[in-house]
């Protein structure tokens, strides 16, 4: 196979014989000169001058020696000259999108040479735009009277009158915007390429040029290359292949049919007709993943080259979607020791790009309570998990996050942060712009990152040092411009510039496997190719480049259009294939998110066009559906030794919830109290569920507290209900249990505020239903009850000790009530006792387990207390007509415990005998919806 670049090196020696010193090569990219330098290289036999090799771009900078500006600059410098022109007092913040936008504009309008005061002109007069256009042809002079027929004179829309309010103004910014730049010697690209074209015989060169590899040509390229074409000073050399350029409908070709007749090709027709006829050896390889595609690397290169090989430069992997290259890199064998990895890695990528956002986030959610900051605990927890930071204090950062999580702290006091170095710098309250704060940040890291030996250590130094080096430019530019953005924009303008920005690998582009993305393959050719995201609205790319210049009005001035776009990633794709003998291209068949998962235009036009055999391949993962294994726990001496803590009568005792949960499953009873696996746990910074009970029992603790010796009467009660200020201050004080007062200041939740009015309904309900049992007394709400139980473990007579809190003893004229609160719908039935010990029961009533555990031990510490009246308040119940707060056993309500507590004790001693028998090891649950909500439920796989 005979690349491009070697025929071009070959031809300039058989024209220039080795004189090669008055001679410049201009290619559209850098990368080009590096390959056709080495092609030179390996065919010179002799010491010579080599040309002069450069970008098209370099050679207009070096004739007009106006020096291309950076984006921002030309930005801030289009908003000055709109600004004093419109006399407007947009913030800067506002127009830089749209200012952006304009300049791309301004771009294209240079570039292909548009007369912009008639472009900007606002012709209504339909009749007047033959007249005022005479150069342009009968299509585009339609094109523009589509777009402006719609604008009535007499009557503009809002959004018409708005568009032309800009768009008048637009002229005369445009030609003060150049001016300005061109008094600073500063350029756009395209006011570049137009002066240079309308000074064309001012700039006087006696060289030589070569014209290699352009395709789509704007009007100054090709101003500038008929100007050098007709002083016969210029060589022209298109790489192109006869498959597409022959054919007149056919995309790919064109620009480059239109080019070769202005501008015939040095070189022959018979280099060019490669498509079809080298032999070739399509796949099309459909992947269900975009990371299973860089997966299938290792075994594409291996089907490539079955034997290792010394160099690999013929072979390139293609990344349409260049955010693949990590995967990608991730899945080059080990076998293959060099690799050039083209476009480098992209900032935004970086940890270091994702601290950057975080730092903003912290001071973006950040509060100032008096003279104490507090940080808001999403961002501060994920700054204290960055591998950056917490590398520095690895050992006091989990028992911040842990101490955060467990006392539900939303918003982390200043002080409380600046435990270390790092931390002081980042969680400090100085008054400095954010661009200032994050230089500081990032510096500190630089200093403090000591790379010896650590390869990993040391490429995060320089992801540092390029962003700190970019934000610092954008620092000065600001500063330059005299312009202030607020924090807000500064992260916006620091995310879209390291968008563009990429750090290189070091290596040797001219060695080893190419990994590049579409647009750097231009010139260069491979004899094998893996090409990777073949999709539609990848390849060519969906979505283009926003204009303020409606669409006919770019049609009708020979702007370019998204059509261009297409046409030239078609050129691109096509011309990779020309002379490649291998060929695997790559696509995702599933959909997901913007991936249509649909194979490429291209890759179909290919199949029924060319006539070239394809081999399609559809990948499969291969998934198991075997079950998961079955988990039991055996209870080896260790989880015997565990138990027996519940047996000693200074330790605490086993809990009624500790049994329910036993019940419910085994497995799950194993890793909450022995395992002593933590569930996760979840900062809630609104009310869930669980907090609404809570604070619904110390509420009503604390209000019944007021009443003296607790005795509760039904005057007392409606004095209570009607205070509703009262009532407000106990639930206040409950919620500052959980957000301490200045943290609950800066929560600002109406979600909060609507749970804690529903506290305050479920308060009043409960005293309401209660006035019915007036007068009674309160002997005890919240209070811990202990008792033993004698059960056969551990070969002999064994007292387990079982406790718990009981929300509520009180003693009504029916006798004493055991009351336990529930916020949801716990009902107060149950078939028979032992339905409420059977593990799988699925309607199981746990809550009168509970209760008559309860009451149980409270029998227990007041021996002869007779009737006991077990009871469950289900606050949302309580609004049902006709509730009955007292559990029914088989229907009939329990008046007294007395009867039921023999049956029940023989039950609980099963229980507890079969919890603590050695031979009875920890499973899981038969019922499978019960996994659905279990914490633990990733650990065994049954969902």
């Amino acid at each position: 196979m005979n690349s491009f670049l070697h025929l071009l090196a070959k031809d300039l020696i058989q024209k220039y014989s080795y004189n090669f010193d008055n001679l410049t090569i201009l290619f559209p990219n850098k990368r080009a000169g590096l390959f056709l330098a080495q092609e030179l290289a390996q065919l010179i036999d002799r010491p010579v001058w080599m040309p002069e090799i450069l970008t098209l771009s370099e050679f207009i900078e070096r004739q007009t020696g106006l020096k291309k500006a950076e984006e921002l600059t030309l930005i801030i410098k289009l908003y000055k000259t709109y600004q004093e022109y419109a006399g407007t007092t947009e913030r800067f913040d506002d127009f830089y999108f749209w200012g952006n936008m304009l300049l791309g504009d301004f771009d294209d309008i240079d570039k292909y040479l548009v007369d912009a005061k008639d472009l900007f002109s606002n012709i209504t007069a339909l009749k007047e735009i033959e007249s005022a256009f005479p150069y342009l042809t009968p299509e585009q002079v339609e094109f523009i009277q589509s777009f402006w027929r719609s604008f009535n004179s007499e009557k503009y829309s809002r959004e018409q009158q708005e568009f032309l309010n800009v768009w008048d103004k637009l002229y005369p910014t445009y030609t003060r915007f150049k001016a300005k730049l061109l008094a600073e010697n500063l350029c756009y690209e395209g006011m570049g390429q137009r002066l240079f074209c309308e000074q064309l015989s001012k700039h006087h060169t006696d060289r030589q040029l070569i014209f290699a590899g352009f395709n789509a040509l704007n009007q100054c390229e090709k101003r500038i290359f008929s100007y050098f074409r007709d002083n016969r000073q210029a060589l022209f050399y298109w790489d192109y292949d006869l498959y597409y350029s022959a054919n007149d409908n056919h995309e790919a070709g064109l620009y480059i049919r239109e080019n070769m007749k202005l501008f015939p090709n040095a070189l022959g027709l018979e280099h060019f007709n490669n498509f079809r006829y080298n032999d070739k050896a399509i796949e099309y390889i459909s992947v269900p993943s975009t990371i299973g595609q860089a997966k299938l690397i290792p075994t594409l290169i291996e089907q490539i080259h079955p034997e290792r090989q010394n160099s690999y430069t013929d072979t390139a992997i293609v990344l349409c979607d260049e955010s693949l290259l990590t995967p990608v890199i991730h899945s080059i064998p080990d076998t293959i020791n060099k690799i050039n990895i083209t476009m480098g890695y992209p900032a935004q990528n970086t940890s270091v790009a994702a601290l950057i956002a975080m730092l903003g986030d912290l001071k973006h959610y950040a509060k100032k309570e008096g003279e104490m900051t507090h940080y808001y605990y999403k961002p501060v927890i994920a700054l204290l998990n960055h591998k950056l930071i917490k590398s520095s204090c690895s050992e006091d950062i989990p028992k911040i996050t842990n101490y955060i999580n467990t006392n539900n702290i939303v918003y982390v006091a200043e002080k409380s942060l600046q435990f270390s170095d790092i931390t002081r710098a980042i969680f400090s309250s100085s008054e400095e712009n954010l661009l200032d704060y994050l230089l500081r940040i990032l510096k500190q890291l630089i200093t403090s990152i000591q790379p010896e030996g650590h390869e990993s250590l040391a490429i995060e130094k320089e992801f540092l040092f390029t962003i700190f080096t970019t934000i610092q430019g954008i620092k000065n530019t600001f500063i330059e411009e005299n312009i202030i953005p607020d924090n807000k924009f500064y992260l916006q303008i620091i995310h879209k510039i390291l968008q563009g920005v990429s750090i290189p690998f070091s290596g040797e582009p001219l060695e080893g496997m190419q990994i590049m993305g579409l647009m750097e393959t231009r010139m260069l050719d491979f004899k094998n190719l893996i090409i990777l995201s073949a999709n539609e609205g990848i390849l060519p790319k969906g979505g283009h480049a926003s204009s303020f210049i409606p669409y006919n009005l770019r049609l009708g001035f020979g702007l370019p259009t998204p059509e261009h776009m297409d046409a030239l990633f078609a050129y691109y794709f096509y011309r990779l294939l020309q002379r490649a003998k291998n060929i695997k291209l790559l696509y995702t068949d599933v959909t997901k998110g913007m991936n249509s998962g649909e194979m490429s235009r291209f890759l179909y036009q290919i199949k029924y066009e060319s006539g070239l055999p394809i081999r399609e391949i559809h990948f499969q993962n291969r998934i198991s559906v075997q079950d998961n294994p079955t988990i039991s726990i055996p209870k080896n001496p260790s989880i015997l030794e565990q138990l027996k803590s519940y047996t000693d009568e200074n330790e605490r005792g086993i809990s009624p919830s500790a049994l329910n949960t036993y019940m419910e499953c085994h497995l799950k009873f194993y890793f909450k109290y022995i395992a002593r696996i933590k569930e996760k746990e979840e900062m809630a910074e609104e009310l869930d569920h669980r907090l609404l009970g809570t604070i619904f029992h110390q509420s009503t603790q604390s209000l019944y507290q007021t009443f003296p010796d607790g005795q509760i009467t039904a005057e007392g009660l409606d004095a209570l209900m009607k205070n509703d200020s009262l009532i407000e201050q106990h639930i206040q004080a409950a919620y500052e249990k959980l957000y301490d007062t200045t943290v609950s200041k800066m929560l600002e939740s109406g979600a909060n505020d609507l749970v804690l009015s529903v506290v305050k309904k479920y308060v009043k309900k409960v005293f309401e239903f209660d006035k019915t049992l007036c007068p009674f007394h309160i002997i005890s709400m919240e209070r811990k009850y202990r008792m033993p139980v004698t059960i056969s473990a551990f070969d002999h007579p064994t007292v387990i000790y079982v406790e718990g809190d009981i929300d509520r003893v009180d003693r009504v004229a029916q006798g004493t009530r055991v009351i336990d609160y529930k916020t949801g719908t716990d009902k107060t039935d149950l078939k028979d006792l032992s339905s409420i010990f059977d593990s799988n029961n699925k309607q199981r009533n746990k809550a009168a387990f509970q209760t008559l555990l309860y009451c149980m031990m409270y029998e227990y510490e007041n021996p002869g207390t007779d009737p006991i009246l077990p009871g469950i308040y289900s606050t949302k119940l309580l609004f049902t007509p006709n509730y009955s707060y007292l559990l029914k056993c088989n229907k009939e309500p329990i008046h007294r415990f007395k009867p039921y507590e023999p049956e029940f004790q023989d039950l609980l001693v099963q229980l507890l005998e079969k919890l603590f028998s050695p031979e009875v090891p920890f499973t899981q649950t038969e019922l499978p919806e019960k996994c659905r909500t279990c914490s633990y439920n990733e650990i065994c796989k049954q969902k």
